[in-house]
């Protein structure tokens, strides 16, 4: 289909050659746009053996190995040169590329791009989760990041804060006629994560919840064994060992008065869910206090908490979760205060607008 968007950049009959991570279905809404620009896209993903990859990270960090990634890379990059096309690429634009070294990224440079070929990065992470610490963008012409502190601290970083895909566009979404949930949140397992929903549960009794969190079997397994006290009574109203979909979620925060979102304690850039929730046009409960520094911020739309784990501290200690009592009808049933053009703006047509412009 279509997208109802007026590009702003003309890709037509551009060659686009990408290099990111799969990271649920994002890679493809990325090349649904560029395909109904006209662009002529070939993606590689730059981990493509998950497991393989873990397995050679945590040797890199055992034995101190800088160089465990060369053979993949070397493999890469030969096969992007095999399979280029007639010309080479007008464009090149990397995601995160967390494995890749600038020689690498130089060598394709050289060989698989037309002369005058614009070079793109966007660190769709923070520079302290990556090996290269976000030094490989100075190989690109243009560079952004996701992470407001990382381009404070760097300012030949552009911020540009990730976006919401057509699924999760409320004007292309019909509101229900009644709502489920006055609270949902769906997301992938972490100790920190289940933690904070079981105090929630205990602290909203009143209120309608869907806090789930999928735990792959594998995972469960694992952690049964290194530790056993995490798993052990999971409770079931919150763990799901079945993976939910897109769809699924999608559907659940549409039917969702609000949605609560935990990133990870030390997150500094707005997560995927964040971006979701102001496309869908639904209220938000998170804690990353650097919601905040963004112009789409409203407190009548979102509530931030702060010091969730010394909360959780305190009311394990005292049996007392007043602490995890979320907002109740006087905020969730106020009008959510609309603004299209502010929100237009952080689309997956804008963003990708944004950063090939």
């Amino acid at each position: 289909m279509q997208p109802i968007f007026d590009y702003e950049v003309d890709l037509k009959y551009k060659n686009i050659l990408i290099i990111m991570p799969k990271f649920y279905a994002y890679q493809s809404k990325i090349h649904e746009d560029l395909i109904a620009r006209g662009a002529n896209v070939t993606f590689y993903d730059e981990e493509p053996e998950k497991t393989r990859f873990l397995i050679l990270k945590n040797l890199e960090k055992i034995f101190k190995k800088d160089n465990i990634f060369e053979k993949f890379n070397k493999q890469l990059k030969n096969q992007i040169i095999a399979e280029m096309p007639a010309g080479g690429y007008d464009y090149f634009l990397v995601i995160r590329g967390n494995v890749l070294t600038a020689d690498i990224i130089e060598e394709i440079k050289k060989t698989a791009l037309k002369p005058g070929a614009k070079t793109i990065y966007y660190s769709w992470d923070s520079f302290a989760n990556m090996r290269h610490h976000g030094e490989l963008g100075r190989c690109f012409d243009r560079r952004a990041t996701f992470d407001s502190v990382d381009a404070k601290e760097n300012p030949d970083y552009e911020l540009l804060p990730l976006f919401y895909s057509d699924d999760f566009d409320g004007e292309r979404l019909a509101e229900p006629k009644e709502y489920k949930y006055d609270y949902v949140s769906v997301s992938a397992f972490f100790p920190f994560r289940y933690r904070y929903f079981k105090a929630f549960k205990k602290a909203n009794p009143d209120k309608k919840l869907a806090l789930k969190i999928y735990l792959a079997p594998s995972v469960y397994r694992g952690k049964k064994l290194r530790d056993p006290k995490l798993v052990k009574d999971l409770d079931m109203d919150i763990v799901s060992f079945t993976p939910f979909s897109a769809d699924a979620i999608r559907d659940m925060c549409l039917h969702s008065k609000a949605v609560l979102d935990l990133a990870q304690e030390n997150q500094q850039g707005l997560t995927m869910r964040t971006m979701e929730t102001l496309g869908i046009k639904r209220k938000l409960v998170t804690n990353n206090i650097y919601l905040k520094d963004y112009e789409f911020y409203n407190e009548d739309n979102a509530v931030v908490l702060e010091d969730l784990s010394a909360k959780a501290d305190a009311a394990e200690a005292t049996g007392d979760y007043s602490a995890f009592v979320l907002p109740d009808a006087d905020w969730l049933d106020k009008p959510y205060a609309e603004n299209e053009s502010i929100r237009k703006k952080y689309s997956i047509h804008a963003w990708l607008d944004n950063l090939f412009k």
